[in-house]
């Protein structure tokens, strides 16, 4: 419906008339911010109320504000560099209403100066880039050994960076549609573990590392990132009602204003907590290692939190790093005498694992959802669509070889 003044006059997008008489327009500045102007006319042959102070009328002040915007953005678009969008796109980008998190921008900026912010594509200005740029710098990262994925996340993020420009009406199309097609390879497939691996995974580490055997059981049972299996702290371990409290992140990198890297407690990646379960297994495991709390706790206190869970050979708090080499060396000696060898292993696969276990035995999409902590059901349907396409090949391959049994014990003999 359109808005009306007390005149009867149609007000234009933007515009509104407060019950005093008064005129307003609000508009968003360049970077983003709600302003709003006022004046007692709409155009000029509208007379100012007595006692009123006598003021432009807001149509006019409408243009001129339009033209300022217009030549800024001009002007701003001529000396822009991918460099400058990327650091407004961090300072500016919103997931639905919020910013991001202190962590993704730490990962965004580090990928980023390592392998954009020195090229000739990150001093480029914005407004001189084409796709075949995007291309180039592309396979200069594939000629330095970055994979394929790694590809991806820059394809993902300049998208993004460049969408922002065409928003902001700086550029008129977003360079980088199709640049990936004109580059080879594809994402590595990270795949659960089957039953019988992850069956044989358990037994050995049950009989020959049981500190390794305690932590597959929290990744299998949990399926938790590593970052909250980090942070775990027997504050967040409920024996009573048997849950785990999953809640934070524990971080182990240099933030904006850290002068080195240093472990910080951040959100979980949804930004919510979840309350997850305990199967028997996991409750077993925890209750083993709570009898040893006294000796194994290290007393590390990391903004607010005490009391982990678990430790490096070192007795550090846990980081990625320091775990994927432990848990290599584990399944390296593994697969020495494994019927069902793994390979190499990352926290991603134990944690897809879990959930696709749970998917196998028919576990309800929205309550998978909530344990796994995806903010979107996509990933959990591609689980699910994953299983079942599993499934429909088992039953269909089960299906063909029962008909085979039934031709031939009905062949007649000849």
């Amino acid at each position: 419906m359109t808005r009306k003044d007390n005149k009867g006059r149609n007000l234009r997008t933007g515009e509104s008339q407060r019950k005093d008489g008064c005129y307003q327009f609000r508009f968003n500045d360049l970077n983003g911010d709600r302003k709003t102007v006022y004046s007692w006319r709409l155009v000029r042959s509208d007379k100012t109320p007595p006692g009123k102070k006598d003021d432009i009328p807001l149509r006019e002040k409408e243009e001129e504000i339009k033209k300022n915007l217009l030549e800024k953005k001009n002007n701003r678009g001529m000396y822009l560099t991918l460099n400058d969008m990327f650091d407004d796109y961090l300072v500016r980008k919103r997931h639905k209403g919020k910013p991001l998190s202190e962590n993704t921008k730490s990962n965004y900026k580090s990928m980023w100066n390592k392998h954009i912010r020195n090229s000739m594509l990150g001093n480029k200005k914005i407004l001189d880039i084409i796709k075949s740029d995007i291309v180039y710098q592309y396979r200069q990262l594939q000629e330095k050994g970055l994979s394929y994925g790694t590809i991806l996340f820059f394809q993902k993020v300049l998208s993004s960076v460049f969408n922002m420009a065409v928003d902001d009406e700086i550029l008129e199309r977003n360079p980088t549609q199709r640049a990936l097609d004109e580059i080879e390879g594809e994402s590595e497939k990270r795949e659960a573990l089957t039953i019988s691996q992850q069956k044989e995974l358990l037994l050995y580490a049950k009989t020959h590392n049981p500190g390794m055997y305690q932590k597959l059981v929290i990744f299998f049972d949990t399926m938790c990132r590593f970052g909250e299996f980090a942070g775990l702290t027997w504050d967040d371990i409920d024996m009573k009602k048997r849950y785990v409290i999953i809640s934070h992140q524990l971080q182990y990198k240099k933030l904006e204003g850290d002068e080195k890297a240093t472990y910080h407690v951040t959100p979980t990646k949804s930004r919510k907590s979840r309350t997850i379960p305990m199967t028997n297994e996991l409750y077993q495991v925890l209750k083993e290692m709570k009898k040893y709390y006294f000796v194994s706790n290290k007393g590390y206190v990391v903004e607010g939190k005490e009391n982990f869970l678990f430790y490096t050979v070192t007795n550090r708090l846990y980081y990625e790093t320091a775990f994927l080499a432990e848990l290599n060396r584990f399944v390296a000696e593994y697969d020495k005498t494994a019927k069902n060898k793994v390979g190499h292993l990352i926290p991603h696969v134990l944690r897809h694992t879990g959930c696709t276990r749970n998917a196998e035995n028919g576990m309800d999409i929205k309550v998978l959802q909530y344990l796994m902590g995806h903010s979107s059901s996509k990933i959990t349907n591609d689980i699910y669509n994953h299983v079942n396409e599993e499934r429909a090949k088992k039953e269909l391959l089960k299906t063909k070889r029962e008909q085979k049994k039934e031709s031939i014990r009905f062949t007649p003999f000849s």
